[in-house]
């Protein structure tokens, strides 16, 4: 996939200097609770009086079209994106870095604007890595902004799928919540009209993907169908190595985590809103 331009520029909508570097300063903030606190007040200075969107660089080599006022996850983007999935995000990049798989396959589902997957970009970039990325993103303004955030990164690994995320092949309409994008939902509609909902083994057939090496799903209360769908449809060869799924924070083991370790899967950790899965070493002809 090679991005389009974007109109305007990236830089277009920059911090003012002062601004920018207080707003990259907190990037080295503690990632402690003071270090969140001094982060909010730098957030807070970088967006007052100031209209969506705005043009900051988050990672290295990744620049980024932010709309903080109506996503939560682009609200953190602006500042302190350390304090944003970090143990997730380390599992995924020490998965990459220990991995054989040229190119590495990172499967999103429910890319948002696409920090996962640039994130993974991004890392792939510093170690020298190869990487294929499929960014899976149905509503249509959520994904025209992680199509701009591509652009703006020179991101070809990505290629971006329009579709939903689903149990099995149909329709869906979105439910969408104005107030924090990433919160919208996909209801499953049956219907002849709406956006494609598709499996995951489908979305790789699609995509002529044979394995993926990690994937992160969140698809906002579709995840256990999803997942249920390609350990029973799919090719083994496709069941990701990592998986980084919501887990929530009420339930001691949630049924999708029950679904991931009855096929296979051992947990690595459990964070303040995700379970890191990895799949389990198959035994060998010696093993048995």
């Amino acid at each position: 996939m090679t991005p389009l331009p974007l109109e305007p520029p990236f830089g277009s909508l920059s911090l003012p200097k002062p601004l920018e570097r207080l707003r990259a300063a907190a990037e080295r903030f503690p990632a402690n609770r003071f270090g969140r606190v001094l982060t909010s007040l730098v957030r807070r200075l970088c967006l007052a009086g100031r209209r969506d969107p705005l043009d900051v660089s988050p990672l290295p080599t990744i620049h980024a079209r932010l709309y903080p006022r109506t996503n939560r996850c682009e609200k953190r983007a602006i500042a302190g994106l350390q304090f944003f999935d970090l143990e997730e995000r380390q599992a995924l990049s020490g998965t990459l870095a220990g991995s054989q798989s040229d190119p590495f396959v990172f499967l999103d589902l429910g890319a948002n604007v696409g920090l996962y997957s640039l994130w993974m970009v991004s890392e792939a970039r510093r170690l020298g890595k190869h990487i294929a990325v499929v960014a899976v993103e149905p509503d249509e303004v959520t994904r025209a902004r992680l199509a701009a955030n591509v652009a703006a990164s020179a991101a070809a690994e990505i290629r971006i799928a329009s579709c939903a995320v689903g149990e099995r092949a149909g329709t869906g309409m979105m439910v969408r919540n104005d107030r924090n994008r990433g919160e919208n939902t996909v209801a499953v509609t049956g219907s002849s009209e709406g956006f494609e909902v598709l499996p995951i083994h489908e979305i790789c057939r699609r995509h002529d993907l044979t394995h993926i090496d990690a994937m992160k799903i969140d698809i906002e209360g579709h995840d256990h169908a999803a997942l249920a769908s390609l350990f029973r449809d799919g090719d083994p060869a496709l069941w990701p190595d990592v998986i980084v799924v919501e887990a929530g924070k009420r339930e001691a083991v949630p049924p999708v985590i029950e679904l991931c370790l009855r096929n296979g899967y051992e947990s690595v950790r459990r964070t303040r809103l995700n379970m890191i899965l990895r799949r389990a070493p198959r035994p060998t002809a010696l093993d048995e």
